[in-house]
């Protein structure tokens, strides 16, 4: 099982953390509304642009505001008008399938040696692609966020845009004024896919994060050095998430982050009747309701989140 005691914001040489989890959605104030109400406050709206090799930069068709948390974060994308691209049109075709999460990122030390790996496992990956953002300086001022990513042919993954990057400027990216603080929660810790054919999947992770899966009741769990995966069939999805409903498959149905203090957790939520789907003391579950269609699983450290209750 993954420890989860680090306190490393970045990996290592030879590590690999899952780092972020992103939603497509189509209304952003209607999701920052959303995230608000559940404790994470927001980067500003910023338009992503890819620099080019001369160093002028052009818009990727995105854009995005961030929930910080002390250890991870969550991203949450909509289109720019009028820009078209293979990023925009996967977008478009998660949208078309449900609003929810249909990304997860996850991260290296050194994008160049993460890209022969994949290629190696046959994913084609393209070269990285330095992604830039501004980012306003808690000292004041602004600075530039910087990232390289790996991105797949938009086909590669049926479950949506999944990529591997480098955090090259951490210092910049996780300010403490945009943390997540109030609601008592500290790091992300994994995520949870429903899939028509788990094996499949699981193979395929195995493949993609170099990381071997292991049978979790009828399901499988790929343990990383920070963060994990739980794939499982739409049933078993059903008994972890209690109530749930499955738009289509494959579905990313939760996201799971470690909380430092279950009460505090708990008594903020309850304070804003954020609607839960369970609640067993060290683990609560936020309905997809509250979560811009994918759950929240928030647990105590050492609890596994997305086992049965």
């Amino acid at each position: 099982m993954t420890d989860f005691s680090s306190t490393d914001q970045t990996p290592g040489a030879g590590q690999i953390f899952l780092d972020h989890v992103g939603w497509f959605i189509p209304d952003m104030d209607a999701a920052s509304s959303a995230f608000g109400k559940l404790g994470f406050p927001l980067t500003p709206f910023t338009i992503h642009m890819n620099e080019q090799p001369d160093g002028t930069r052009v818009p990727s068709g995105t854009a995005n505001r961030c929930a910080m948390i002390k250890r991870g974060y969550l991203e949450i994308l909509t289109r720019v008008a009028d820009v078209e691209s293979a990023i925009t049109q996967q977008m478009d075709d998660g949208l078309a399938r449900y609003t929810g999460l249909h990304l997860v990122a996850f991260t290296v030390a050194d994008t160049d040696a993460a890209t022969e790996r994949l290629r190696i496992a046959g994913f084609a990956p393209e070269p990285p692609i330095a992604l830039r953002r501004p980012m306003p300086l808690d000292a004041g001022g602004e600075g530039t966020a910087a990232f390289s990513v790996i991105r797949l042919p938009s086909d590669a993954m049926a479950e949506g845009r999944v990529q591997v990057l480098s955090q090259d400027t951490p210092d910049i990216v996780w300010q403490p004024s945009v943390t997540a603080d109030e609601n008592g929660l500290d790091m992300l810790s994994g995520i949870l896919i429903c899939a028509a054919d788990p094996v499949e999947a699981a193979a395929r992770y195995e493949r993609f994060t170099g990381r071997e899966y292991s049978a979790m009741g009828d399901g499988f769990r790929i343990d990383l050095d920070r963060g994990h995966i739980v794939i499982c069939s739409p049933a078993d999805c059903c008994e972890i998430l209690p109530g749930i409903e499955i738009p289509d498959l494959p579905f990313i149905a939760a996201v799971s982050i470690r909380s430092a203090d279950m009460e505090a957790t708990r008594s903020y939520l309850t304070a804003r009747d954020v609607p839960v789907l369970s609640d067993d003391g060290d683990r609560l579950a936020v309905s997809p309701d509250a979560g811009m269609g994918a759950a929240f699983v928030f647990h105590s450290d050492g609890r596994e989140p997305f086992s049965p209750l």
